[in-house]
């Protein structure tokens, strides 16, 4: 066979390329309208659905940002963003609202993959945020500020913030926008607002860039801080909705625009953004507070009591997992082994806050989409079971050969042989082992407060955005802690003195 000449080929090669790249482009605009007129369809058909009762209608909030989002003692969501979305839910017709606690850094990540349909957390309108999700109109001016103590008068200007600490909060407008005007500035990145206030209260950073209303509302309640300068800044706050929601977008608008005229978003912006006096500001506390746990001793018990299930479920699920795994890494057919070592190997070698953002915000992406309590317990029982796995493995193959050649001989079937004779004195042998992986489990609980699970962590930072007390939280809160993690400890030293008598 005679072949065509090497340059005839790749321009032959190349005009395919250019025709299929022309093809595309020239489909490109109708699939584009298509594609815009189908979600749009389905942006009215949700609206439909949540001004009919039949769908509700979920907001994300990081509610550590008073005066815009916060909690009272008992737990419920209170502030500027959550009555102002009541309301504009209310005028739109919808009849079914929740609010979900969750990082900051996590909403708009939880809009893309449709485990909310609104963020309400004083989110800055950018052009960045505006590519993957849709903003309202702006319903309240926000801007950069800069705070410092008031002692400090070191920094006057951004010039000034070279070389100095500056705590900022992750996934906020503070920390791009800091590495692009004062690259100098040593960024001090932490999860809460509370947590940037009080890094300059106790001298772990010098100044504090976050939004003007949030500093001076802080100012006020607390004191301790002063605004140095102007707004840096211009930015304002919008509400997020999915691209595929502009039906619900548009009817936020209306609704905003219409409360903007009668006079009763003056009404609402007066009541939670007054001038207040300065004398809860300077009101001294003791250094533990015993009255912050009994006020909000409601809220730490319901946060409790979701650690607990979160804890027992996962534990229920890891063991399965590690037996089966277990098992699998014994098995003497290849394939089974083979996906018994690639579950230990994948699971053990990647951080667990990447398995569990992966099943949370990633699998979404793929089409399967888990409630935050199924997630956070798969992904939790997941990376607890490849430990049980080896646990298992290790604690089977420590029972002397003997034993199984006996059972064998005694006409036992190999199944029967590791069911009563193998196991029950492999189970003794796990026991250490497990209780501490049952303990390292449990203090791993507390990070499904990332994925907006309402237990026990994330109770105690809601708690101490409300009472800026974060001494006598943490200490308390580590104190359950303690005795959860005890009480494991001491009834798996039980049951292996109960069962040493008979091993």
């Amino acid at each position: 066979m005679v072949r065509a000449p090497i340059g005839r080929r790749v321009v032959a090669v190349l005009a395919g390329l250019l025709s299929s790249v022309l093809l595309l482009v020239g489909a490109s605009p109708a699939a584009a309208d298509q594609g815009g007129k189908e979600a749009q369809k389905e942006g009215t058909q949700k609206l439909d659905r949540l001004r009919s009762g039949q769908a509700t209608l979920r907001v994300g909030t990081d509610a550590t940002f008073p005066p815009f989002e916060f909690t009272d003692a008992k737990g419920g969501k209170i502030g500027f963003d959550v009555e102002l979305v009541r309301e504009l839910a209310k005028r739109v017709g919808i009849r079914k609202v929740t609010f979900t606690q969750m990082p900051f850094g996590n909403i708009v990540p939880a809009l893309q993959a449709h485990q909310i349909d609104v963020g309400a957390s004083a989110i800055y309108i950018s052009d960045e945020r505006a590519k993957v999700v849709d903003f309202t109109d702006v319903y309240y001016p926000g801007g950069l500020a800069m705070f410092v103590s008031d002692h400090n008068n070191s920094v006057h200007t951004l010039n000034d913030l070279a070389g100095k600490k500056v705590a900022v909060q992750v996934g906020t407008k503070s920390v791009e926008w800091l590495k692009e005007h004062q690259p100098r500035a040593q960024l001090v990145t932490v999860q809460t607002n509370e947590q940037m206030f009080s890094s300059v209260k106790l001298g772990q950073a010098d100044a504090v860039v976050t939004g003007a209303p949030g500093g001076r509302y802080f100012i006020a309640q607390q004191g301790g801080l002063k605004q140095v300068g102007k707004r840096l800044t211009g930015e304002n706050y919008g509400y997020a909705f999915p691209k595929s929601d502009s039906a619900v977008t548009t009817a936020f608008d209306s609704a905003l625009k219409d409360m903007k005229t009668d006079g009763s978003y003056a009404k609402l912006t007066g009541k939670w953004f007054a001038a207040k006096g300065g004398a809860k500001a300077q009101k001294d506390h003791p250094l533990l507070n015993p009255a912050t746990i009994v006020d909000s001793w409601d809220q730490i018990w319901h946060g409790l009591l979701v650690s607990i299930m979160v804890i027992l479920l996962s534990l229920c699920l890891s063991l399965t997992l590690g037996m089966l795994g277990g098992l699998a890494k014994l098995s003497k057919i290849l394939p089974v082994r083979w996906l018994g070592n690639a579950y230990v190997s994948v699971i053990r070698g990647t951080p667990f806050v990447v398995q569990l953002f992966f099943i949370y915000f990633g699998l979404p992406q793929l089409g399967l989409q888990l409630p935050p309590m199924v997630a956070g317990v798969f992904a939790l029982g997941l990376y607890s079971g490849s430990y049980v796995t080896e646990i298992f493995r290790g604690a089977v193959q420590a029972v002397d050969r003997g034993q199984i050649e006996a059972a064998r001989s005694c006409g036992m079937s190999h199944g029967a042989a590791m069911r009563y004779v193998v196991v029950p004195q492999a189970f003794l042998r796990m026991l250490p082992p497990l209780g501490n992986e049952f303990v390292s489990l449990t203090k791993n609980s507390a990070l499904v407060s990332f994925i907006t699970i309402g237990e026990l962590f994330l109770v105690g930072q809601t708690i101490i955005s409300r009472t800026f007390d974060a001494l006598t939280v943490y200490l308390f809160i580590g104190l359950l802690y303690y005795v959860l993690t005890n009480l494991i400890g001491s009834a798996t030293q039980a049951i292996e003195k109960k069962m040493a008598v008979y091993v």
